[in-house]
């Protein structure tokens, strides 16, 4: 076997030595039109190996005879050459105009690349957006615009992303907001844009855009060229749909058994008297009786089982003691919710008649499990009309409406720093019931809090009516006029209902029969008429006000 491996070995060996020694050095020079240019990157195609041209234009590399050498600089088209039994290749590169000779939208027309002196960015709105399931505008723009910061507040749905540009800031209490302009009309929100309907974007980063636009434009302006119509007669209809599985981008782990051992590591050492915890106790005994929980019924009680005393939680008379962990997670995360995205689209043209008519609609499910709504509905419906009425006049209209309506659980604690459910998924030991009853009552926790609540309903409407004409003067003189009528409403609405629960923050009472005697229960929590300890439950209280609500 060993002899067998030392062949194995031997033959592997060989082969990398007669490969490295098929490699040979390639020399050469790379010149442009203006003679020879230094810093071109030379690369082996497909692998690591990459060299770069001196002051003179020289480089030296070592590569294979099936090799293929790439030449690229910034400004100059890439080219390949194959090595073949070639030892010395001298290439000249010939200028990429294409980048020059793009044109960009500024201000109110159209400029050449190589003719602006402002900072400006355009998108490939094809590539950078393709098929992509992005549910607004902003989102899709991460990482496509150097610098450009788009940042998601929360991963609720329907947040409005914050755009900034070379992350200006204002002032404390001032917007650094960029100006968005959709075919030269402001637009409070880039969620109003279908992405289905863009035709290009132009991003003006520095100072200069405040000499067209002014003041709202000192943070940059985000310029959005919409679709207009059909170049050739005739109608196109097109339909896309996405429909998207959600899942939190990582496991969300809260410490369990470790998590509660620190506590009470921690409070040892700082020699704090008592046990450790608030609401819900912990010490030495206590631990080893968590411990021993998971060991006879970790596999036995699921996380939404009823709580019963003497099973999974005491009362020493003072303080309560918990022995059983519970899962919040299981409790508020709901398990893949659904996002789907529709576009319809009719484009064409009709002799001097263009015309773009979209409807976008997005739907996205959030994570709340127990929330009788957590969602975001979004329609974008958009129409363009350009018709040419003569040779020297163009007229051209359109209309742009978006609507989104956010439902999400309002809050039942609205006054407290408790006002959203999520918070107490992390701030409340393992201890804390979730998601649970006790003798066939809810417990007050935040799932339970999710599920009663009445729903806050947000409601935003945005509606743009523009009327436009273009007078031809001369091939090179042409006059504009536009008009745009711009009105927003936005609404929210929310209700606060009567709701009691048992409650476990702070003391107990004693649980009794249906004749008023006191119940006693094993250890295990199952009644008992003889022997056992007494039993206890969390009082029934008002979790809102009936004055609020």
């Amino acid at each position: 076997m060993k002899r067998k491996l030392l062949v194995l070995f031997l033959g592997v060996f060989l082969t990398c030595i007669q490969a490295i020694a098929q490699q040979v050095t390639v020399t050469g020079k790379v010149n442009s039109s203006d003679g020879p240019i230094p810093g071109v990157s030379v690369k082996v195609k497909g692998t690591t190996a990459i060299s770069q041209t001196n002051g003179d234009g020289v480089f030296s590399i070592r590569a294979s005879a099936n090799d293929v050498l790439v030449f690229s600089y910034i400004g100059y088209a890439p080219i390949e050459r194959s090595v073949g039994n070639n030892t010395t290749i001298n290439v000249t590169l010939v200028e990429d105009s294409e980048g020059l000779n793009e044109v960009v939208v500024v201000g109110f027309g159209t400029q050449k690349k190589e003719s602006l002196t402002g900072s400006v960015s355009t998108v490939n709105v094809a590539k950078v957006f393709g098929n992509r399931p992005i549910p607004d505008l902003g989102r899709g723009l991460q990482g496509a615009v150097p610098g450009l910061s788009v940042v998601v507040p929360s991963g609720e749905v329907g947040s409005d992303p914050i755009l900034r540009i070379r992350g200006q800031i204002g002032s404390v209490n001032g917007s650094a907001n960029p100006l968005i302009l959709v075919d030269n009309v402001e637009i409070p929100s880039i969620q109003y844009v279908n992405p289905n309907d863009i035709e290009n974007i132009t991003v003006l980063k520095d100072a200069a855009s405040s000499a067209i636009y002014g003041a709202k434009a000192a943070f940059g302006v985000i310029l959005i060229t919409t679709k207009n119509g059909a170049n050739t007669t005739g109608t196109n209809v097109t339909y896309s749909n996405n429909f998207v599985l959600q899942s939190p981008f990582k496991p969300i782990d809260i410490a369990g058994i470790d998590g509660l051992e620190y506590t009470l590591d921690a409070h040892e050492n700082m020699r704090q008297p008592g046990p450790a915890g608030g609401f819900w106790r912990i010490d030495r005994t206590s631990f080893e009786r968590i411990k021993e929980w998971q060991t006879k019924y970790g596999g036995s009680v699921g996380n939404s089982d009823p709580v019963v005393y003497g099973r999974d939680w005491s009362w020493d008379g003072v303080q309560k003691f918990g022995y059983r962990i519970y899962d919040p997670v299981e409790a508020m995360i709901k398990d893949n919710p659904l996002s789907q995205i529709h576009n319809l689209g009719l484009n064409g043209k009709s002799g001097n008649t263009n015309y773009n008519l979209s409807v976008g609609y997005l739907g996205q499910e959030g994570m709340m499990k127990p929330a009788k709504h957590d969602d975001y509905r979004r329609v974008t419906p958009a129409l363009n009309i350009t018709t040419k009425a003569t040779d020297y006049l163009t007229l051209r209209g359109g209309v742009r409406y978006a609507e989104g309506t956010k439902r999400n659980p309002n809050s039942l604690n609205s006054a407290a720093f408790s006002a959203d459910p999520w918070l107490y998924m992390y701030r409340w030991s393992r201890l804390f019931p979730i998601g649970v009853q006790e003798q066939g009552q809810d417990i007050i926790d935040p799932a339970f809090s999710a599920r009663m609540s009445n729903d806050q309903i947000r409601n935003e409407k945005f509606l743009n009516l523009n009327l436009g004409a273009t007078v031809k003067i001369t091939d090179a003189w042409d006059v504009q006029a536009d008009y745009a009528y711009s009105t927003q409403n936005n609404l929210t609405t929310a209700s606060v209902p009567y709701v009691q629960g048992r409650t476990h923050w702070y003391g107990v009472e004693a649980l009794r029969d249906g004749t008023g005697a006191q119940v006693y229960v094993d250890e295990n929590g199952n009644p008992t008429n003889t022997g056992g300890v007494p039993a206890y439950r969390f009082p029934l209280t008002d979790h809102t006000v009936k004055a609020d609500t």
